[in-house]
């Protein structure tokens, strides 16, 4: 018997019903005073009985537990109901009658379940900040400072996330002014007073610089804190506080306003929040990399490598990443290392993870096209940095960009605005970080540390000004006063805006350069414009202006140049371009995936013959692989053909086809991922589809899956 559980007697009336044994409740519903009065005459004791038989004849025949007939009644006031409640349901009962209970929003098996429970609130704040990363301690920073009173909570022992703990002392794109200028000129301060150089600033100061500046705002610092739980109203809208987990147990806070600055959306997750994760063929976010600090030359210094790929929201394979790329940072026996290793840093280093789902969700073609239907409070700026090296398993859009016009290097602008950190379905619920609501692309361009800065300043101001002005929905704030704030502390200034533009009227010239991708992309968004032009130069001297042309044409979806295409890939045609400064794609493998969007059924076996010439290829293989799946979603009489071709490559056990990741220095930093079973899962997937029977299933049984092949695998 489980301790502190008192041995009692077995009752014999347990489970009986008022209608078993009348007590005082039961006196009552069937009339019989408590007391006779004088002069009343009692009522005849037979009367339960033919209670009973009427409650019979009104309500269906069934059984209840035990076997005992279940009565129900037409009335309310005869329903079946037990002799006595327990303390906890008379309890129960009460709060529910005096709205003491709340949903709590819990993750349980990956998945957010709510119940209604009641809180026990030992502290309040006016915002809570989940999370003191790169974005959560400017939030937090900016709120307090705006007046509101702050709570914040952190996993780890000290603020800064990736700048700090994850060691990126530096910054790559991004604009200048913000809140963030301040506390970086702190940190300078502090390096020159305790530390050695290097780097934009040094971690250590930088989290000296933000603990000193958050305490001095008066924000109320929990760290080796996490949330484990959040309290919402009945209506499941309206957040009510959160369940923290420490050194000291659990404790509940209640706030008016929740920032989810974990970087993962975990507390926009726990508390229900929609979310994507990864690319949509595959659910992969782009690689992690792993940090490691240096000495160089009596500085310190930091560089990471692209590691492999994980998820965030699986805790075994997250182990397993970390631990697996933690052991690249040796070195082998008789290796030299190019320099003395200080430390792994803690953090691994994830470029995406969840998309929470907010009013607004920033794409990249919006990016493009500059076509955004919302208020900038400030903006991003950088080149969408992906680190992909998959590209035949990204959308058209990526493929287009990255492949088709190697446009990795160009720099683009973004807006932030406050409608992709609201929450969709959450009235005081904001996400700030890498994972507020971006398409997959957006999400390597908006990460740098200067954006997810400013995105963390205008939440907090935000969150503060529906505090200040009792909001309930933080949509409801004074828009032009979170502007003036912004101009103020220069995290929107329209004057340091690039034009970012692409080449309207020399378009043309440059397909004729050796960097013809902008060119390329602005020709094929714009067919309308420049189709006579392109079809001239297509027919024109320039041999490579005319591919150029050609594969304009193919990313618009004109198969006016598909012939040009299957006459360079016969050629195996061995142009590079020079359009960016790294990650120029060959034009061949544009070339092959282009021709299943223009092309026709018989170039399947042009498609074929490149793939299994090219199958030591990742890449070349891996585009002639996107042009036939392309093809036969356009050609259904194309599918068994297509099939006849593939499968035999796919189903041999000993296909494999490894690519190797970017960024390492060191031959034992070099990371190879398996991609056969991946291109065995997706061409199932899709075989499944078309109705292709194969052995395709039956292979990867065999294997040993990793999680996004195993997700495939559960579809088949």
């Amino acid at each position: 018997m489980a301790a502190g559980r008192r041995n009692a007697p077995a009752r014999p009336d347990r489970g009986r019903t008022l209608l078993h044994r009348p007590g005082r409740r039961g006196r009552q519903l069937a009339g019989i005073p408590r007391k006779t009065p004088e002069g009343v005459e009692p009522p005849p004791r037979d009367l339960l009985p033919e209670l009973q038989n009427r409650l019979h004849r009104q309500t269906a025949a069934g059984r209840g537990p035990r076997g005992r007939p279940l009565l129900r009644a037409e009335s309310p006031l005869l329903q079946r109901r037990p002799v006595r409640q327990s303390a906890q349901r008379r309890r129960r009962r009460h709060q529910l009658r005096e709205g003491l209970t709340m949903l709590l929003s819990e993750m349980i098996r990956k998945k957010a379940v709510r119940r209604e429970a009641v809180p026990a609130f030992s502290g309040h704040c006016d915002v809570l900040v989940a999370g003191l990363g790169t974005s959560g301690a400017p939030a937090a920073l900016a709120a307090a400072e705006a007046g509101a009173r702050v709570c914040a909570v952190e996993k780890l022992n000290l603020p800064g996330g990736t700048a700090t703990a994850g060691g990126i002392s530096g910054y790559y794109y991004g604009l200048p002014g913000g809140r963030f200028e301040k506390t970086d000129a702190l940190a300078q301060q502090l390096r020159v007073l305790s530390f050695i150089e290097g780097g934009h600033f040094h971690p250590d100061a930088k989290i000296m610089a933000t603990d000193r500046e958050l305490t001095a705002a008066g924000v109320e610092l929990r760290y080796e804190t996490g949330v484990c739980g959040v309290w919402l109203d009945d209506d499941g809208a309206t957040v009510r506080g959160a369940r923290l987990v420490s050194k000291e147990g659990v404790s509940d806070v209640e706030c008016r306003i929740l920032i989810d600055g974990t970087g993962n959306g975990d507390v926009c997750a726990l508390a229900g929040a929609g979310f994507t994760e990864g690319r949509a063929s595959d659910g992969q976010p782009q690689p992690f990399s792993s940090v490691r600090v240096f000495r160089s030359e009596n500085r310190f210094a930091s560089a990471n490598f692209d590691a492999g790929f994980t998820t965030s929201t699986d805790a075994a394979e997250l182990n397993r990443a970390v631990i697996d790329s933690n052991s690249l940072h040796c070195f082998p026996p008789g290796g030299a290392p190019p320099a003395r290793l200080y430390y792994i840093t803690q953090l691994p280093g994830h470029r995406e993870a969840r998309l929470i789902e907010c009013d607004h969700t920033l794409t990249a073609r919006e990016i493009i096209e500059k076509n955004w239907n919302v208020q900038p409070f400030g903006y991003a700026y950088s080149n969408f940095d992906s680190h992909s090296i998959d590209w035949a398993f990204e959308d058209d859009l990526g493929c287009d960009w990255m492949v088709g016009a190697s446009l990795w290097g160009k720099n683009m602008l973004a807006p932030l605005s406050l409608e992709f950190m609201t929450v969709k379905r959450f009235r005081n619920l904001l996400v700030v970080g890498r994972a507020v609501s971006v398409d997959h692309l957006t999400a390597s361009l908006v990460r740098m540390q200067r954006c997810l800065q400013k995105i963390g300043e205008i939440a907090g101001n935000a969150a503060a000004l529906a505090v200040r002005d009792e909001k309930n929905d933080v949509r409801e704030i004074d828009r032009a006063e979170l502007e003036k704030r912004m101009r103020a502390s220069g995290c929107l200034d329209e004057s340091l805006l690039p034009e970012c533009l692409f080449p309207v009227e020399h378009w043309a010239e440059e397909l004729a350069t050796r960097k013809p991708g902008e060119a390329i992309f602005y020709a094929a968004q714009h067919l309308d414009r420049t189709r006579d032009t392109l079809l001239a130069l297509l027919a024109g001297p320039d041999p490579d202006a005319a591919i150029h042309a050609a594969l304009a044409l193919a990313i618009g979806g004109d198969d006016a140049g598909a012939e040009l295409l299957r006459e360079q890939i016969r050629k195996r045609d061995p142009y590079v371009p020079a359009t960016s400064r790294n990650h120029n794609y060959p034009r061949l493998e544009a070339e092959a995936y282009l021709l299943g969007r223009v092309g026709t059924p018989a170039d399947a076996e042009l498609l074929l013959e490149l793939a299994r010439e090219r199958l030591a290829d990742y890449q070349t293989f891996s585009e002639a692989w996107r042009g036939l799946l392309t093809l036969g979603e356009r050609f259904p009489e194309a599918r068994p053909g297509i099939a006849a071709g593939v499968l035999p490559i796919l189903e041999a056990e000993d296909f494999r086809l490894p690519v190797l990741f970017r960024n390492h220095l060191i031959a034992s930093q070099a990371r190879y991922e398996p991609m056969h079973n991946l291109f065995r899962a997706v061409t199932a997937v899709r075989f499944k589809k078309w109705g292709i029977p194969n052995r395709l299933s039956a292979v990867l049984s065999k294997e040993t899956l990793s999680w996004r092949e195993q997700r495939l695998f559960e579809q088949l």
